[in-house]
């Protein structure tokens, strides 16, 4: 059995802290564990049952009326798609069967995503924000290995059956996009689902992968001339700090734009020329080729 704090909680949930404390008091929704430091501890049904209660709570329920429903009914309204399109439904369900390592419900999900969105429209609206969600959790220490490797190869896999049909013609006299991710940053999914729609919008993308030193990046702009670097972190396990890693980047490759997205990525503040920061999906949608 895996633990959750409050704080975790209210990352997966976007339920407050404050507010969970008042839903327990008042409404006994939630009665989790206790530490011997009387610090709350959630369970992966505490947990399964808040995302629920929550998908409810932002649709307009009012949390007086969830605490009068069974489990039953708040199952029942929270797990069925009912002809909207409410992307946090979907965002839970693959949380839940990522916890679970439930292959078949994860498969179940993307077929009912593909079915109403797309999959350009999933990955941004669903997929994306999920992998944001699983991110803070593996930063806090809260999710096995295995069900960080069990949900990210089958979203990887979605990725690749599309990126193999892409027939979009890369820009002409456009510099390429070189994307990777900084030494010590392995989660590739990010990076994967990034390459797929900037290919789309016309990228030539130069993909070198996870965990990708400087001393590579030189070669390749040794070998083939200018281009973009493109990074994304999510994690930051090394010892340098994203401000020190961005500002050697500029040093070694100055004139060279540098675009970065992430979680990590959002939090640099160091004046690099040429650097631009993404800090959604739909930022990076909108980036278009930058002239030779």
């Amino acid at each position: 059995m895996q633990f959750f704090s409050i704080r975790d909680i209210e990352n997966l949930s976007g339920i407050k802290a404050h507010t969970l404390r008042i839903w327990e008091q008042r409404y006994h929704l939630i009665m989790p564990a206790r530490k011997e430091s009387k610090h709350r501890l959630y369970t992966n049904d505490d947990l399964r049952r808040i995302l629920r209660i929550s998908y409810l709570y932002h649709r307009g329920y009012k949390i007086s009326k969830i605490a009068g429903m069974s489990a039953e009914e708040i199952d029942r309204e929270s797990l069925h798609y009912q002809g909207e399109m409410h992307f946090e439904l979907f965002i839970n369900q693959f949380v839940e069967a990522a916890l679970d390592l439930d292959q078949e419900r994860f498969d179940q999900v993307f077929r009912g995503l593909f079915q109403h969105l797309g999959f350009e429209k999933a990955m941004i609206h669903v997929v994306y924000p999920y992998l944001e969600k699983i991110g803070r959790l593996w930063m806090t220490g809260n999710l096995l290995p295995a069900q960080e490797h069990f949900s990210s190869q089958l979203i990887r896999k979605q990725i690749l059956l599309d990126t193999e049909h892409i027939r979009t013609t890369p820009v002409p006299d456009t510099l390429p996009l070189v994307m990777f991710t900084p030494p010590g940053e392995f989660h590739e999914i990010p990076l994967l689902l990034i390459a797929n729609l900037l290919r789309k919008n016309g990228f030539r993308v130069i993909y070198l992968g996870t965990n990708t030193e400087t001393s590579t990046l030189a070669e390749y702009i040794d070998a083939r001339g200018p281009c973009v670097l493109y990074f994304h972190l999510l994690t930051n396990f090394t010892d340098l700090s994203v401000d020190a890693y961005v500002s050697s980047l500029g040093e070694r490759f100055p004139g060279m734009p540098i675009i970065a997205s992430g979680t990590v990525s959002a939090t640099i503040t160091a004046p690099v020329d040429g650097l631009r920061v993404m800090h959604s999906i739909h930022e990076i949608r909108m980036l278009k080729p930058i002239p030779a």
